[in-house]
């Protein structure tokens, strides 16, 4: 099969040390184009990959447009992935886009139909559901190991908004980023639920900002952050179970944090991630007995090899395609106006719209 030729737009953080840095883990790719406003990101992105300065474009439409390139790879801020992402569609190309997938559902809908009437391959960039721990979770929970469910609590911990100094990047700008951990964080950890089996039909939520002024990263003023620092989000769950999700970047003395705590007929199982370290434990309703898993090498995935495979014909049950990006924005949407509203918000209520 002949390798797949990806464009890279969007050359920041995310796209080297996450979408790149799979790539180079991955085979039957190669990276044949970049692009990126930022000069310095391109130039930088384009040296290590071995782009010819002619693949190096500063405007999407140039790079989509590229008879070399085959798919394409998106990993800028939220309020040009639909813009993007849809372009390429209709220049009949496969796409990956970060999440959360847009700025609010309805771009994310017409996104997905768009998709759709071209027939074109869409992968989203849940990261989450392509580490082998959670993969792991999902088929205990499948086979039963739990019984019936009755609670599963999330928590997302992160200490990133108060490093010092921090600027007021997009994702402190509601223009670019529509919200703050809610989308950057929480579509994780909504997307893990599902993963998992579970479908959301009414969500209450509240949130706040922290640190309410920041530097502008251009000139240095100090600017207002209209972005989420932290929220709490209690769920309904189409199965009856409950869950809650506790999702914040300003957190003091803990650096990463990532916790699901699942309660069962049969008894517990804990998933934490803290600082790079993962464990799954489970505690036995019956014996009381504990136990430490280790997920098998069956389990283990890359992001980027996932796409490759989508874009070749190959996907598996965790593939994330537009579909599950689009719901887990449908989610987010109803907590946004939840935390406005003060009220508990159906799915229904935000999916309806669009119909």
């Amino acid at each position: 099969m002949e390798k797949v030729r990806i464009g890279m737009i969007g050359l920041g953080g995310v796209a080297h040390y996450g979408h790149l840095a799979g790539y180079l883990e991955s085979t039957g790719y190669e990276i044949t184009a970049v692009c990126d406003i930022n000069e310095e990101h391109l130039h930088s992105m384009g040296d290590e990959c071995g782009v010819p300065m002619d693949h190096r474009f500063t405007d999407y439409r140039d790079l989509i447009a590229c008879e070399d390139v085959d798919a394409v790879d998106i990993a800028t801020w939220n309020s040009v992935h639909c813009e993007i992402a849809k372009a390429a569609a209709l220049a009949g190309k496969p796409f990956s886009v970060e999440k959360p997938v847009g700025m609010n559902y309805a771009e994310s809908y017409d996104l997905q139909q768009t998709a759709a009437e071209k027939k074109v391959p869409s992968f989203v960039c849940l990261s989450w559901r392509y580490r082998p721990y959670t993969r792991y979770v999902k088929y205990l929970i499948s086979g039963g190991k739990l019984g019936k469910l009755y609670h599963i609590y999330v928590r997302c911990i992160k200490e990133s908004g108060l490093w010092p100094g921090r600027k007021r990047e997009w994702r402190f700008d509601k223009s670019r980023a529509a919200s703050g951990v809610l989308g950057d964080l929480g579509s994780h950890m909504i997307d893990i639920v599902r993963f998992w089996g579970q479908e959301f039909t009414s969500v209450y939520a509240n949130s706040g900002i922290i640190i309410k002024e920041r530097p502008s990263e251009e000139t240095g003023e100090i600017l207002p952050v209209d972005t989420d620092d932290w929220c709490n989000m209690i769920a309904e769950l189409e199965s009856g179970v409950s869950c809650t999700i506790n999702l914040t970047r300003c957190a003091t003395t803990v650096s990463d944090i990532i916790q699901f705590e699942v309660y069962g007929e049969k008894g517990r199982l804990v998933y934490t991630y803290e600082g790079g370290e993962q464990s799954i434990l489970f505690v036995d309703n019956e014996t009381k007995k504990s136990e430490w898993l280790t997920p098998p090498e069956e389990f283990n995935a890359i992001q980027s090899q996932s796409y490759i495979n989508l874009v070749q014909g190959i996907e598996d049950e965790y593939t994330a395609k537009i579909e599950q990006g689009v719901a887990c924005q449908a989610v987010i949407d109803a907590a946004l106006r939840s935390t406005e509203e003060h009220r508990v918000v159906t799915i229904a209520e935000i999916t309806g719209e669009c119909k």
